[in-house]
């Protein structure tokens, strides 16, 4: 025997069929419309390819000139400076493409390697005098080397050194303090990555995280302007159509252009700058489509506002453009200020951004749930605020 259901609840279910009914009608108008008009494609895929060809025009070399390692030494005795003066003439050596830095304390230093501002680590920690002094073979000083770029030829000419001024650093303390033959210093190699991270190669990853931004901008605004200057808007604001599927209709067919733009130009972009990918590709798509909903979300605002095609594609490169910056598309935002950086954690495209720069070189779980989820919230906050503005205003001729 069927139980009838609540009349209260019947209506939300038949308001809810309509509502999907009313999305899944206008989604194939947009993309009939959006097969007639190919140039929407060349207008989300142009700005970005420009920004590449310029920045790598300009940046005139494939790698960096001069690589920066980094020591922090905790113990600060005769002994530790005796491994800093080794580490310091190694570099000398191989000068000009290697510069020592020190760094007063790891957590620092940790933090400019995480972000890619160093080459590698040198860590001498606290007690290291002692332990080398302690005449016992099983206590071992030990010295920490974390290093970001193995695949340069002179990188690995440089850790080879290091290598060897171990060795040496050995020989010296047993015959000038006659400790007992079994004594060893450990270096313990931590290899983040084994690709370069050269200025171009970032730039390439800045590049296609700003496809996230230009096709949901691009696609979101202008498919709501072209139905004002095709005066097709009359017939929606005329027919029962739920304005909130309107614009989840240009929503999607912003994700959904978006994806094939990426997925199409991201694999061949990857190939010509031999650039590896490492880690959760569906991590990158989810943090994708987010992205690119949420700038669709303010897209469709622009195209609602201004109603001209020529002048919305203006805006939305312009906007793409200066979000891009204050993401770090163009260099990583603590180099660019603390106020950046502040103003970089309330735009998506920042997240985006970490994220497929994480798994593309340094993947990690946490990292990129962490930015996952804040992405998640946000999209779900623009999507409430814009469908309200939409369902209060309306659409205005």
């Amino acid at each position: 025997m069927k139980t009838k259901r609540n009349p209260v609840e019947e209506g939300k279910l038949m308001k809810l069929r309509q509502w999907f009914y009313d999305l899944i009608t206008i989604l194939r108008k947009d993309l009939i419309s959006t097969k007639r008009v190919k140039k929407y494609f060349f207008g989300a895929i142009i700005p970005p390819i420009v920004i590449l060809i310029v920045f790598t025009s300009l940046s005139g070399v494939s790698d960096p000139e001069t690589y920066t390692v980094m020591v922090v030494d905790e113990d600060n005795t005769a002994y530790s400076n005796v491994m800093k003066d080794y580490i310091v003439n190694i570099s000398s050596e191989f000068a000009p493409w290697f510069n020592v830095i020190t760094i007063d304390t790891l957590e620092e230093a940790k933090t400019k390697l995480h972000h890619f501002e160093s080459l590698g680590l040198i860590y001498i920690p606290a007690g290291f005098h002692v332990n080398i002094t302690a005449n016992d073979p099983n206590i071992k000083g030990i010295v920490y080397l974390e290093v970001q770029n193995i695949n340069d030829d002179y990188v690995k000419n440089y850790i080879q050194r290091l290598d060897e001024a171990i060795l040496t650093f050995n020989q010296e303390i047993h015959l000038s303090y006659g400790h007992v033959d079994g004594f060893a210093i450990i270096a313990k190699k931590q290899y983040v990555i084994d690709q370069d991270l050269s200025i171009i190669r970032g730039l390439v990853i800045g590049v296609i995280s700003m496809f996230s931004i230009t096709c949901g901008l691009f696609f979101g605004s202008l498919n709501v302007a072209k139905e004002y200057e095709d005066n097709t808007i009359i017939e929606i604001v005329n027919s029962p159509v739920k304005r909130t599927a309107y614009i989840a209709s240009k929503q999607l067919i912003a994700v959904i252009l978006g994806l094939i733009v990426v997925g199409i130009l991201s694999p061949l972009l990857f190939f010509i700058f031999n650039i590896k990918f490492r880690g959760n590709i569906l991590n990158v798509i989810n943090a994708f489509i987010m992205s690119t909903w949420i700038h669709a979300c303010l897209g469709g605002l622009i195209g609602l506002r201004i109603k001209n095609k020529m002048t919305t594609i203006l805006v939305a490169i312009v906007l793409a453009v200066f979000l891009w910056f204050f993401m770090g598309g163009f260099a990583p935002v603590r180099m660019l200020g603390e106020q950046i950086y502040m103003v970089s954690r309330f735009l998506p495209g920042t997240y985006w951004f970490e994220i497929i720069f994480s798994e593309t070189y340094y993947p990690s779980l946490s990292y990129s749930l962490f930015r996952l989820n804040i992405l998640g919230i946000m999209t779900i906050s623009f999507t409430i605020i814009i469908w309200y503005i939409i369902s209060k205003r309306g659409f205005k001729l």
